[in-house]
C-alpha cells in the first residue's frame, strides 16, 4: 500500500493539480493507495509518523509538494523509526546472567538502520532541491513512475543532519541565508513567482532585499573537535546535497551517502563582490573564490558574536549557537534506477 502525503498549497496550488494527475493514473492502473492532505504546519510530519509505524499497512510514504513537505515527511519517518526502535528495546527478552555478580548484557535491536519504510517524492514546490539532488524527475508523472517501478536497486540509504531533535534532508543555513529564507517565506511575491512558474526567483529577490542591510559578524566553528575562527561571516551552509535555494550548487561535492556534511563558509567579502560572485553559485564555479572556504564534518558546532538566523531545508529553525550531527545511512529513499 502506498501512502501519499499531499501539500495542496505547495507551489501556490501546484500540489493539488499534481495530485489530480497522479490520482487518475493510480485509479486507471488500480494501484492500492491512501492519501492525506495537509492543512497546516507539521500535518505532513504527523501523517508520516502514523504511516511509518510498524502497525500501519502503508509500505511506501510519498511526499507530494516542495522541500518543506519532504522535510516534514522525513522527520515523521525518522520519529517513527526512533519510536519503533525504543519499543523493540523495551520488549526484548533480557539476558539471564550466569553469575549474579555479572550484569546482564542488554538486548540489541536487530532491525537494521535501512529497514524503515522508504520515502518517495513527487516534486510540486518552488525550489525542488531534494528532487534535483537525488535525480528525481521534476515532471510529476515521471516521478510517479520512478516510485511505481522501483526495486531494491533503486532504494538508497542516505545520511541526515540532526539539529535539536529534528533532521534536515537537504541543508542547514546560518546567517544571511537564514535571514533570506525567513524573508522569502513571508514574502507576497513568492506566490506570484510560483504562479508564473518562476519560484526560484523568489530567493534571488529576497537576497537582494537582505544583502544591502545585512551586517556580518565573527563566528567560531568546530568540526569534529577542530576549531576555526572566521571574521566578517556572511553565511555558513551545511549541506547534504549540492543543491540549495532553488537550484544553486552551494556545495558541489556534498554527498548524502558520504557519512559527513559539507560546509561552505562565505566571509570577508565586500557586498558588491558578493553580488558579482553570486551567479556563479548556479554552476558551482564559486568554489575557487578566495573568500569562500569549504570544510567537512560529522559533528559541527557553530556560534557567533550575535544570534544568527537558521533554516533547515528552507524552514526557520531558531538562531545560533547550534550543534549539528550527521546521522549516517538512516533514511531509505526511492531514486531512479542507475
Amino acid at each position: 500500500m502506498i501512502g501519499f502525503v499531499v501539500n495542496p498549497a505547495s507551489g501556490n496550488g501546484r500540489g493539488r493539480k499534481v495530485w489530480r494527475k497522479l490520482e487518475e493514473v493510480l485509479r486507471n492502473r488500480e494501484i492500492p493507495h491512501l492519501v492525506r492532505f495537509t492543512t497546516g504546519q507539521r500535518d505532513a510530519e504527523q501523517f508520516a509518523t502514523e504511516w511509518a509505524s510498524d502497525k500501519s499497512e502503508v509500505t511506501i510514504i510519498v511526499a507530494i509538494g516542495g522541500d518543506g513537505t519532504v522535510h516534514e515527511v522525513a522527520n515523521g519517518i525518522y520519529r517513527a523509526r526512533e519510536a519503533n526502535a525504543a519499543i523493540q528495546v523495551s520488549t526484548a527478552i533480557p539476558a539471564i546472567p550466569a553469575i549474579p555478580a555479572i550484569p546482564a548484557i542488554p538486548a540489541i535491536p536487530t532491525t537494521p538502520a535501512h529497514s524503515t519504510k522508504p520515502l518517495g517524492h513527487v516534486p510540486a514546490g518552488s525550489g525542488n532541491d531534494y528532487a534535483r539532488g537525488h535525480g528525481i524527475p521534476l515532471q510529476p508523472l515521471l516521478a510517479l513512475e520512478v516510485i511505481l517501478s522501483h526495486s531494491l536497486s533503486s532504494i538508497r540509504c542516505i545520511d541526515l543532519i540532526k539539529m535539536n531533535n529534528r533532521i534536515a534532508v537537504n541543508s542547514i543555513g546560518v546567517g544571511l541565508d537564514g535571514r533570506v529564507a525567513r524573508v522569502t517565506n513571508e514574502a507576497i511575491y513568492k506566490k506570484l513567482f510560483n504562479q508564473l512558474k518562476l519560484g526560484r526567483l523568489s530567493y534571488v529577490l529576497s537576497l537582494l532585499r537582505v544583502l544591502f542591510t545585512y551586517r556580518t559578524c565573527s563566528a567560531t566553528l568546530s568540526m569534529d573537535g577542530k576549531g576555526y575562527l572566521a571574521s566578517k561571516v556572511w553565511f555558513i551552509a551545511t549541506a547534504n546535497i549540492p543543491f540549495y535555494g532553488g537550484g544553486m550548487q552551494i556545495c558541489p561535492k556534498a554527498d548524502p551517502v558520504s557519512g559527513h556534511a559539507e560546509l561552505c563558509v562565505v566571509s570577508a567579502i565586500q557586498r558588491m563582490e558578493l553580488l558579482r560572485v553570486f551567479p556563479q553559485v548556479y554552476k558551482g564555479t564559486h568554489i575557487h573564490h578566495k573568500a569562500i572556504t569549504f570544510y567537512q564534518g560529522r559533528r559541527i558546532k557553530i556560534d557567533a558574536e550575535r544570534p544568527l538566523d537558521i533554516h533547515m531545508d528552507g524552514e526557520m529553525a531558531g538562531t545560533t549557537p547550534v550543534t549539528l550531527e550527521v546521522i549516517p545511512a538512516i533514511l531509505s529513499i526511492i531514486v531512479p534506477q542507475a
